[in-house]
């Protein structure tokens, strides 16, 4: 597969490995975004007896009032924050990863925390576009209803709402960071069992077939991480509720006090299966083809620029031995041509002149009489 072994090379193409998986994130996103806006809105409306409709109602109300490039509202939001939150998760992942595999952690424990602290540390640096992404998914029916042209619009403006909201008019920074707690105490489980549960699974089916980690097929990791997603989306899917409630809540007070209080009201209010685990189906829809997507695209575009890379070693290596090879054919030359400088410069210069002007011997044929 052209896939650099473990060991010294495994952080040798560090920047090809993070250009494919940006560009894999950035199409995979791009791909089940109008599957992840109408999970939103069906996850931010509370169950009522009054309103039992399903999620499927969403599309054909988008499409009409809104048109079809409304499925993608909020997905620039989501692009831009895909490519930092995405290198930051595989960087602190093998940062996390190393340190704890030097205390001679357990490998499954290893990978659970690793992937845990990689998955808070990519929420807390790139949060305010996730929120931002749930505002902007939120806005529906047309004209009247959309507080923000853009992006860049609802990040200058959602402060300033809510400082106007609150009577001091101050900027509320902290109002992009809405929801940021829930966020982490579902993030760091959801990442942490997704990598520990890829890894485990992986290693088991190369031991079960006889097959390093690196022989396993591009189907058998696919598999591998569609169902490490939605093992791990199951046990942590409610404070995935919480936190786009909270997201996209526009009031001066907070919707909810923790996100624990957040469970309990919603379990009181909508019961567990339609409040809790409200548009639990579309996110499985949402994750299959995303993993798919993403974890092929991934192999396909970091094999490429791999071999490039290595080509491009391979030309630089095959330069650098051809210059060596004229350096040593030119050093039998250099050295004679230093011998005969070096006779030239010791010879006195009075002998020199002396063996110079003398004029040639007579033999005895031309001696005068």
């Amino acid at each position: 597969m052209g896939i650099p072994k473990e060991g010294a090379d495994k952080g040798k193409y560090l920047q090809e490995y993070l250009i494919a998986g940006s560009i894999a994130g950035i199409v995979s996103r791009t791909f089940i975004a109008p599957i992840e806006r109408v999970k939103i809105l069906y996850q931010i409306t509370k169950y009522s007896s009054s309103s039992q409709r399903g999620y499927i109602h969403y599309v054909p109300q988008i499409y009409r009032t809104e048109g079809i490039l409304a499925f993608w509202r909020g997905n620039t939001a989501a692009v831009i924050r895909v490519v930092p939150y995405m290198s930051i998760t595989f960087l602190s992942y093998e940062k996390y990863k190393a340190m704890l595999t030097a205390l001679e952690m357990e490998s499954n424990l290893c990978n659970l925390l690793a992937g845990s602290g990689a998955g808070i540390t990519a929420v807390i640096t790139t949060y305010p576009l996730d929120l931002v992404r749930a505002r902007l998914a939120k806005q529906q029916t047309g004209i009247k209803s959309q507080k923000y042209s853009n992006m860049w619009d609802a990040i200058i403006n959602i402060p300033r709402e809510e400082g106007r909201q609150t009577g001091d008019g101050k900027l509320r920074i902290r109002a992009l960071y809405r929801g940021l707690f829930a966020t982490m105490i579902g993030e760091a489980p959801y990442a942490g069992l997704k990598f520990c549960i890829y890894e485990a699974m992986k290693k088991a089916l190369g031991e079960r077939w006889g097959l390093t980690e690196a022989q396993l097929s591009p189907l058998v990791r696919v598999s591998c991480g569609a169902l490490s997603g939605l093992m791990a989306v199951n046990v942590v899917y409610p404070f995935d509720v919480v936190r786009r409630r909270m997201q996209t809540h526009e009031g001066g007070s907070a919707l909810y006090k923790t996100p624990f209080h957040a469970i309990a009201r919603i379990i009181n209010e909508e019961g567990v299966v339609k409040g809790l685990y409200r548009g639990l189906t579309l996110n499985y829809i949402k994750t299959v083809p995303n993993v798919a997507i993403y974890m092929s695209l991934y192999d396909v575009v970091k094999n490429t620029l791999v071999k490039r890379a290595q080509k491009r070693e391979e030309e630089e290596e095959e330069a650098r031995r051809g210059a060596q090879r004229t350096r040593e054919a030119q050093r039998p030359i250099n050295r004679i041509a230093s011998l005969q400088k070096r006779r030239t410069s010791s010879t006195p210069p009075l002998m020199s002149a002396h063996l110079t002007s003398q004029p040639p011997a007579t033999t005895p044929a031309n001696k005068p009489l």
